[in-house]
């Protein structure tokens, strides 16, 4: 059983600097080649209860795939009876995103999937936050590992199923060490995507040289390798550049943390799923070549929330797609800890919310549609193309942790709370050129 759950007092940020910054991050940038001028929601629907139900200590940071006629969900979590007292991969599915999840043959919540080494690893204690895609039959998992409560760093795993998992020696990502704010989580919370022969991994690093004065901030790589061993390329200020030691986190694409990210075929654009403030999930929309780019506005999802979204994808982790007279149609479902259990403890219970985004694309214009996420998955959701790069490099360092933190380590959740008003076409901040983050840690020790 657990005895401590560790976890980040909430720290505020307030500057001119920075409500700069979200001002240029919120700009929409100009429809691309065959992308939808404009987009608006529709059609809001919530679940009336936690779509899993299990003795987990906390439990948040899902990705979901609607794949064979189900709905495939991992999530980070501790629960009693683990070999590694640390934090968890989780794996338990469903026909109905409502729930109930539970283990694949059995009527057991879940089974896990992944979880420490015990030993001295970069993941010998703690795994979390993961990111799956399937490429060609191939699972690949992205996940935060730490050891001893230390920084973290991001770890790579392949699957034949999704379930039995075979993990790298090393972790593909570590802490750049750029720049010191206080805040020693490291590099984690790794998010993924598969658009046309690359991978796209948005993550954060506390450390990184485009981190704000907290730590938070997103920074997007790049590569036809899943490992990011070779041919990686890193978004900068100055666009795709080819990576180097100092532009490898220079930049931040979104000033927020425990994202998720997928690429939608129909409105040409990333969706990255990412807390905002109370009763929200926002939506915010990058332009995959330029990413700084916002070619919509952000959208937002009611819905309380404690902690990490996770949009359900495809395979290969683009969006689902309306059919027939609803080709226009982009279903976006979340999957989130609903709330924090007594006391302002760790983010429990997974709950589905979800909006329909509606755009003025001509039904006989857009890509080949998906299944929707609004009723059970088709047995066929996306044929994913084969990857282009083996996956043979080791994995990288664990996830962030907050500043802050009472009595040490643990794997962080860190939230970033951005708060601006949009209105008339354009970003208004609030008074006195507000931008307010919520940075938030928690990880339990044995």
């Amino acid at each position: 059983m657990l005895d401590t759950l560790r976890r980040a007092g909430r720290l505020v940020a307030v500057g001119a600097a920075a409500a700069g910054a979200a001002l240029a991050f919120a700009t929409p940038g100009a429809a691309g080649p065959g992308r939808p001028d404009s987009v608006r929601p529709a059609d809001y629907r919530a679940g009336a209860g936690p779509v899993v139900t299990d003795d987990a200590a906390y439990e948040y940071a899902p990705t979901i795939l609607a794949e064979g006629g189900r709905y495939r969900m991992w999530w980070c979590a501790q629960v009693p009876g683990s070999p590694v007292k640390g934090d968890d991969i989780l794996y338990a599915e469903s026909t109905d995103l409502n729930g109930p999840f539970h283990a694949p043959g059995s009527d057991a919540p879940y089974t896990i999937a992944f979880h420490g080494t015990g030993g001295e690893e970069f993941d010998g204690q703690h795994t979390c936050d993961p990111s799956v895609v399937n490429v060609g039959g191939r699972y690949l998992m992205y996940y935060g590992a730490a050891v001893h409560d230390g920084e973290t760093s991001i770890g790579l795993a392949t699957s034949a199923d999704g379930i039995t998992w075979q993990r790298s020696a090393q972790p593909i990502i570590t802490a750049a060490h750029q720049k010191d704010v206080g805040n020693h989580y490291g590099a984690g919370q790794p998010t993924v995507t598969f658009v046309d022969g690359t991978y796209y991994l948005m993550f954060t690093d506390t450390t990184g040289a485009g981190s704000d004065a907290n730590g938070n901030g997103q920074f997007l790589w790049r590569s036809a390798d899943p490992s990011f061993g070779n041919g990686t390329e890193v978004y900068t200020a100055d666009g795709w550049q080819p990576r180097t030691d100092a532009n490898s986190r220079s930049y931040s694409v979104l000033n927020a943390v425990s994202t998720d990210l997928q690429y939608s075929d129909q409105l040409k654009a990333f969706i990255v799923a990412h807390d905002n403030d109370a009763g929200h999930t926002t939506l915010s929309f990058l332009d995959n070549a330029e990413p700084k780019a916002h070619p919509y506005q952000d959208v937002t999802i009611d819905g309380n929330w404690a902690e990490g979204p996770g949009i359900v994808s495809t395979a290969d982790r683009h969006a689902l797609a309306g059919t027939g007279e609803q080709c226009n149609v982009t279903p976006v479902d979340v999957v989130h800890a609903d709330h924090n259990a007594p006391n302002n403890g760790p983010p429990q219970e997974l709950r589905h919310y979800g909006i329909d985004l509606v755009s003025d694309a001509s039904c006989d214009s857009g890509p080949a549609p998906s299944a929707s996420a609004s009723a059970p998955a088709s047995a066929s959701p996306s044929d994913a193309p084969s990857p282009s790069a083996s996956a043979s490099r080791s994995p990288s360092h664990a996830a962030p942790s907050a500043s802050g933190t009472a009595g040490g380590g643990g794997l962080p959740v860190t939230g970033t709370k951005l708060g601006y008003l949009i209105g008339g076409g354009a970003v208004l901040l609030a008074a006195g050129a507000g931008l307010w983050l919520l940075a938030r840690r928690r990880r339990g020790v044995a």
